[in-house]
């Protein structure tokens, strides 16, 4: 079994990449599109049936993480699930599921 330091570190290293990765692509659609409004980025997003399936699979992900990360948030020792379920909708699932999974194995350190 891996320790929980060395895995809470390859956690925060995906999460720096997924965020890298993702938002290669965010902004070169938001220099593109020259907005940054919700409604047409989500029809972009829907724009043909691959990349719905795509966006409805990320965002339903996103959703059962942020209720995985509020309710589980004291059980994991891990404090302010609020900022986490921030992270998923403003910066990604990519960045936010491996940032809480960072957290919560530091925590088995403390323990």
């Amino acid at each position: 079994m891996l320790r929980p330091a060395f895995l809470s570190n390859v956690y925060f290293a995906l999460a720096a990449i997924g965020g890298v990765l993702s938002w290669v692509y965010f902004v070169q659609y938001f220099q593109a599109a020259d907005s940054f409004l919700l409604g047409p980025f989500l029809q972009s997003a829907m724009a043909t049936p691959a990349s719905s399936g795509v966006a409805i699979d990320a965002y339903f992900a996103g959703i059962v993480f942020s209720l995985m990360a509020v309710t589980r948030a004291s059980a994991d020792k891990v404090k302010w699930p609020w900022a986490y379920v921030a992270v998923c909708f403003l910066i990604g699932l990519c960045v936010a599921l491996p940032i809480y999974l960072g957290v919560r194995e530091r925590s088995f350190i403390k323990s």
